[in-house]
């Protein structure tokens, strides 16, 4: 009877974490900005990079007149298997923000789509579609 208990009990963590497992193999990549959406307003977007590698993240935005980037690192979060934490750390990170629309170093997303080509992630009534790179 215990093994039987040990085999469900395994069995449910396994299925527990799947879905974040799941999700974070799909995350990882580069992924291209295309589009961000507020109140009915599409801005095309092409000179930002989000990049996932297990919990890592990238943030990159290319400066086309200098031919150069900026990047931040930090820290990616899945919660709820829906929601994806990105915290940015290190040193530069005021320097860094205001070229965001960040408000802040750390952003909760709602993962509204996430398949082998698109992303789209939602935040403070804005919707943020990206494209695998």
């Amino acid at each position: 009877m215990l093994r039987v208990w040990i085999v469900l009990v395994t069995g449910i963590l396994f299925m527990a974490c799947s879905e974040e497992t799941k999700t974070r193999n799909n995350l990882h990549g580069k992924w291209q900005l295309q589009q961000i959406e507020s109140n009915g307003h599409v801005e095309k977007v092409d000179t930002i990079y989000y990049n996932f590698l297990t919990s890592l993240f990238e943030y990159q935005i290319y400066i086309p007149e200098k031919d150069t980037c900026i990047i931040c690192y930090g820290f990616n979060y899945i919660e709820d298997d829906d929601q994806l934490l990105l915290e940015l750390a290190g040193t530069g990170i005021d320097a860094f923000l205001p070229s965001t629309d960040w408000p802040s170093y750390k952003r909760m997303f709602k993962i509204e789509k996430l398949s082998g080509k698109q992303l789209i992630l939602s935040n403070d009534q804005k919707q943020y579609t990206f494209r695998k790179f």
